[in-house]
């Protein structure tokens, strides 16, 4: 048995995911073949780094979506990881249900795949003791555990668990449990699975979620990757554990304030300045367009969508600006508008003067909203 052990930790990769269009042409395909370039970045850092094995924990591709040749395609890239073993454990995605391809496909003699039936598998050479808890069905409540784990101490002991951990709700479609009775199972690191931003549970004693390698939607912006750990048996388990990237592109959703403009030209000169900071060939945007405009200037999100399209590898813009108005003028008519506005205005000057940021924020918010109402429909005194 080895007194030290090395492994990559991954996670919910999504193989086959049915990327929503956001418009543009050949968007999902391009996606689909991203998230194979990261598990293939996957396997070769598990090569590179020359760790003992890889772990999985769930949804690895989507049961409804995956097709055979992406079975096949996986399956030949655990072939080239020779004998370094593959863990894994099915997720609420890719469940272990009767026409699940982990039941169907004659998998690499390397992987092995941890089930309600056979959460257990030990692996002599180096010493390790795995435990899956998975899903064998779409749903779960309640933990499918038919068989207790026995920690063995004369080993490594990891658990492969996909679910949710401490979270703030009654009910979960999603193996909930809370930290305690994860800890109190005794296990060295719990390779977590289901959430899909990096999130360290418990990091000193080696509860962890890595995340998905590649983000999925604007709700997984930010770094993503994988874990690489170092287990070394001595009194204790000492845990080394860094991240890695791993993501092909990323997500990123802008606000752009654009108060005032009044020309294409002015719009195009914002909108550069605010790009040129990113990895527009490479990046997924959502753009929001923020602020007071004058009401004669159209914007035509097709136009700049057009222009940006050209630079970005997939844009789409939100239109959120709000008419500008001239408020010294309207201040100034014989109007209930013009009532209005001056009285709100009093408002907005007196929290300056006495310091209340807030309501003045309150008082400024509630003038543009009165005025977009007012305007529809002025009503003379």
């Amino acid at each position: 048995m080895k007194s030290s052990i090395s492994f990559i930790h991954c996670a919910d990769i999504h193989l086959d995911a049915p990327f929503s269009a956001m418009g543009k042409e050949d968007f999902s395909t391009e996606r689909r073949k991203d998230l194979k370039k990261t598990f293939e970045k996957i396997v070769d850092m598990t090569i590179e780094h020359d760790v003992d094995f890889l772990i999985i924990s769930g949804d690895l591709y989507e049961h409804e979506y995956a097709s055979r040749s992406s079975i096949r395609w996986l399956n030949e890239q655990y072939k080239r990881l020779g004998q370094k073993p593959v863990i894994l454990v099915p997720g609420n995605h890719d469940p272990y249900v009767k026409n699940s391809w982990y039941r169907s496909y004659p998998w690499n003699d390397n992987v092995h795949i941890l089930t309600t039936e056979k959460p257990e598998y030990i692996e002599e050479n180096l010493g390790v003791y795995f435990y899956g808890i998975g899903f064998g069905t779409f749903y779960q409540e309640t933990l499918p555990m038919q068989k207790q784990p026995v920690i063995l101490q004369d080993r490594f002991n990891i658990c492969l668990f996909h679910g949710t951990v401490d979270m703030q709700f009654a009910k979960s479609a999603h193996n909930p449990v809370e930290l305690s009775f994860l800890t109190d199972l005794g296990f060295d690191y719990y390779a977590l699975g289901h959430f899909h931003s990096k999130k360290e549970v418990d990091i000193e004693k080696g509860i962890v979620y890595p995340g998905s390698p590649e983000p999925l939607g604007f709700d997984e912006m930010g770094e993503h990757g994988v874990f690489l750990v170092q287990l070394t048996k001595e009194d204790t388990v000492r845990m080394e554990c860094s991240f890695i990237k791993t993501q092909q592109r990323a997500y990123h959703e802008v606000d752009v304030n654009i108060d005032g403009i009044d020309s294409y030209d002015q719009l195009e000169k914002r909108l550069d300045d605010v790009m040129e900071t990113y990895e527009q060939e490479r990046d997924i945007f959502k753009i929001n367009l923020k602020g007071r405009i004058s009401p004669d200037f159209h914007i035509d999100l097709e136009q700049i969508n057009d222009k940006l399209d050209k630079s970005c590898f997939c844009v789409k813009f939100n239109d959120l600006t709000q008419p500008m108005y001239n408020l010294e003028e309207l201040s100034e008519e014989r109007t209930l508008t013009g009532v209005f506005v001056r009285k709100m205005q009093e408002k907005i000057e007196s929290a300056h003067k006495n310091g209340q940021a807030e309501e003045k924020e309150i008082f400024e918010r509630a003038l543009y909203l009165g005025l977009e109402a007012l305007i529809e429909g002025k009503v003379d005194l």
